[in-house]
């Protein structure tokens, strides 16, 4: 019995790391411009379709295409914040959320019909590896993709807190008007910040493919994962990604290996609700609450 629990332990972990990379994007987006982009799972599923064609037609690792489906993303990402969603920046809640949910819509539908809806895996050289530690499996893809994830976090905070970008994004997401009054291009750096936060969930995309099925409807369960996640760690602090994409990880793999995969879907949105309902700036006490 320990064994099964520190098993389903390492299991979460794992399986939480990558719920962080993908929801670190959302985090960001949220914390500068106040909008809940509900296009975030076709982003994800995106930059999992630049991957898996690349390695059909290339036979490229999965982690070597990351960088291309993360600039096809950051391309993107610039494009739809320039041409589309600056125009709901200022305006109320429901207009961003109704403009995204509609993206969402336009992407999933125009892949479902390029791509057809079936359903994709890379299989890689080591897909299905493992090695043993102490009677745990590790499976190699999971313990890579979680290395890669904890990277990209520590460096999207490091650029945030680092750079002179990441200074104005800081800025302009704790006051708009003073960033505005000391010079800064606010409507460039929520160009910038978009396209940042669509780049590392293209790069999410790219690592989901090492072990999860890629389908032109993916998305929408991505979304809510990352919603959740973020509610956990704090709507809008970075850091408290990782640590809601822990404790989600956790909750799943605990729940889905003692009770089943269904319930723990259930348990996720319980604990939503309760994160909601009991402590809205999240785990870590850092987030914001509108």
């Amino acid at each position: 019995m320990v064994l099964l629990i520190a098993q389903a332990l390492l299991n979460g972990v794992l399986l939480g790391g990558i719920y962080a990379v993908y929801a670190a994007g959302f985090s960001l987006i949220f914390g500068v411009m106040k909008i809940i982009n509900v296009a975030h799972g076709e982003f994800v599923m995106l930059g999992a379709f630049v991957t898996y064609w690349l390695f059909v037609l290339t036979r490229i690792d999965p982690f070597l295409t990351a960088p291309i489906a993360m600039a096809a993303l950051f391309a993107l990402g610039y494009l739809l914040q320039r041409l589309v969603i600056h125009r709901v920046v200022a305006a109320p809640p429901l207009m961003s959320l109704l403009l995204t949910f509609g993206i969402s819509l336009v992407i999933a539908n125009t892949a479902s019909a390029v791509w057809t809806t079936d359903f994709r895996m890379v299989t890689t050289s080591y897909a299905g590896t493992n090695f043993s530690v102490g009677g745990l499996v590790v499976p190699v893809a999971r313990l890579a993709t979680f290395g890669v994830a904890l990277l990209v976090v520590a460096l999207l905070y490091a650029f945030l807190q680092q750079t002179e970008v990441g200074r104005a994004i800081r800025a302009t997401a704790q006051d708009r008007d003073m960033a505005r009054l000391m010079g800064v291009d606010c409507r460039r750096i929520f160009a910038m910040t978009f396209a940042v936060g669509a780049a590392i969930t293209g790069l999410a995309g790219s690592l989901v493919t090492a072990y999860f099925p890629v389908f032109p409807n993916m998305g929408a369960t991505y979304t809510m994962f990352a919603f959740c996640v973020v509610v956990l760690g704090g709507m809008g602090y970075i850091p408290g990604a990782l640590w809601g994409g822990l404790a989600l990880g956790i909750v799943q793999s605990m729940s889905g290996t003692f009770l089943s995969a269904g319930i723990s879907f259930v348990i996720t949105f319980v604990l939503l609700y309760l994160m909601l309902v009991l402590r809205p700036t999240g785990l870590t006490g850092r987030g914001l609450v509108e």
